[in-house]
């Protein structure tokens, strides 16, 4: 069985500002890029066997660093990309509430809202825990580079807490850009959301926007 370092991708172009980025393609801040470096750096001596990223160019340029140090591949896997934000994609909080007031609402509190021509995070869970089963089959360590929800979802999945609404609105809070989350045989969670590689906590005020 393997186990799985799950990266959450360094910091992206739309993410200080807390837009719902999702599925667009955005590349990392001259910040992400150094988190990537920094995560390169942590796991230079650790026996990473496969690099397995989502799609999307900031999540593949995260693990990107690492992979190069180890001369392996970054897997491209699709079902590991953020969830799918539809008419939302691009928006800032504040745009969707007055576009969308009762489905805002409704999400905030809580609900495990279908973005308009989008997903929801059931969605998002059946695609990302399909590909986890597959994973954590292999043998060796897997750095798998994908985005913040997905990054949680694994953890809620790892420790028997998979959320029934809005994924954020479960035990584990969000992710940081950059951070990284443990899984091993069980599967089981080993350690979540560490970002001691980064020197200090990165700013987290709005965990609503992935």
């Amino acid at each position: 069985m393997a186990t799985l370092i799950v990266v959450r991708h360094g910091e992206a172009e739309g993410n200080h500002d807390h837009r719902f980025i999702g599925q667009s393609q955005v590349a990392l801040t001259p910040l992400g890029r150094r988190q990537a470096e920094a995560i390169a750096h942590r796991f230079r001596e650790e026996p990473v066997t496969r690099v397995v990223a989502s799609d999307l160019v900031r999540a593949v340029d995260t693990v990107t660093p690492l992979a190069d140090s180890f001369g392996l591949p970054v897997e491209h896997d699709p079902r590991l990309r953020e969830i799918e934000n539809g008419e939302w994609t691009g928006l800032l909080p504040v745009e969707i509430a007055e576009r969308w007031p009762q489905l805002w609402d409704d999400y905030v509190a809580g609900a495990d809202v279908a973005r308009p021509l989008g997903e929801r995070w059931k969605d998002v869970t059946s695609r990302v825990l399909e590909a986890a089963e597959q994973l954590i089959e292999d043998d060796g360590t897997v750095v798998v580079g994908t985005h913040g929800g997905p990054a949680l979802i694994l953890a809620q999945w790892a420790t028997g807490t998979i959320a029934e609404s809005n994924i954020f609105r479960g035990r584990l809070g969000a992710v940081h850009n950059g951070s990284v989350t443990v899984l091993d045989e069980g599967p089981r969670l080993v350690a979540f959301n560490d970002v001691g590689h980064l020197g200090a906590i990165p700013d987290q005020r709005a965990p609503f926007a992935p």
